[in-house]
């Protein structure tokens, strides 16, 4: 059964306990990571995820916390035997600063890489990202420092959807984007320029008609009890505050 099985689920910040926000869709004909940080390999592999069955990598924004564990992946799945191509799917700007970056670890003389090929995600509501036997992913530009994009998932298996916000203030069109879904994945990193609290992930939980709100990418201090209760406020259905290795079946 395809499933989300999330890597790590602080914000910028992360303790021993929480790893920055990032997560895996795993399919029944392959696996999709969303946003790279930490130690990719040694978390997918403690998920039970092949490292084999890994397909796309989705990058929401250049953020360090969202991109960071990008070049330890590709160096790594290199250096394991890695033949098959792999695609990495992000906005253009974020495409940009990843070949930069790559540039700078001299990519280009790592003998017998494996191609890695960059798509672009256009910047408009309802945007065409990835469409596979498991999954058909949308993006939704969202209003963050850097242009970034919210992700909505929908599993063929049986049509539930998942929404990820990525990091974002509150949005009508994101209320959009997200209406209906079965799992709403809304950041809670404060009420901030850029991001939202717990509060507002709540209000467009309530707003958006979601079946279920995951409360991820919050401050690792903040007590897990308190932003329930801050989006309970808002939003009646089912609540939780995601943790690192929890897993939602879509």
């Amino acid at each position: 059964m395809p499933r989300l099985v999330i890597l790590g689920s602080a914000a910028a910040v992360p303790d021993a306990a929480h790893e920055n926000t990032y997560m895996v869709l795993a399919g029944d004909h392959g696996s999709i990571m969303i946003d790279c940080a930490g130690s990719p390999i040694g978390r997918l592999e403690r998920a039970g995820v092949s490292l084999s069955s890994l397909r796309s990598i989705i990058i929401t924004h250049i953020h360090p916390d969202h991109a960071y564990g990008l070049p330890i992946v590709l160096m790594s799945l290199w250096l394991l035997g890695r033949r098959e191509p792999l695609r990495i799917y992000a906005p253009a700007m974020v495409i940009g600063r990843l070949r930069t970056i790559m540039v700078a670890y001299e990519w280009g003389d790592w003998p017998h890489f494996y191609p890695v090929e960059f798509v672009e995600i256009l910047p408009y509501d309802e945007a065409p990202v990835l469409d596979d036997e498991d999954f058909l992913i949308t993006a939704l530009p969202c209003d963050h420092f850097v242009p970034t994009v919210s992700l909505k998932v929908v599993s063929k298996s049986n049509g539930h959807k998942l929404v990820y916000t990525s990091d974002t203030a509150p949005l009508d069109s994101l209320t959009e984007f997200a209406r209906g879904a079965d799992l709403l994945l809304h950041e809670a990193a404060g009420a901030t320029r850029g991001h939202s609290s717990a509060g507002m992930a709540g209000r467009t939980a309530r707003e958006a008609n979601a079946r279920k709100l995951v409360l991820i990418h919050y401050q690792v201090y903040a007590d897990p009890a308190i932003l329930m209760s801050e989006a309970r406020l808002e939003f009646d259905g089912p609540i939780e505050v995601a943790q690192d290795f929890s897993e939602y079946p879509l």
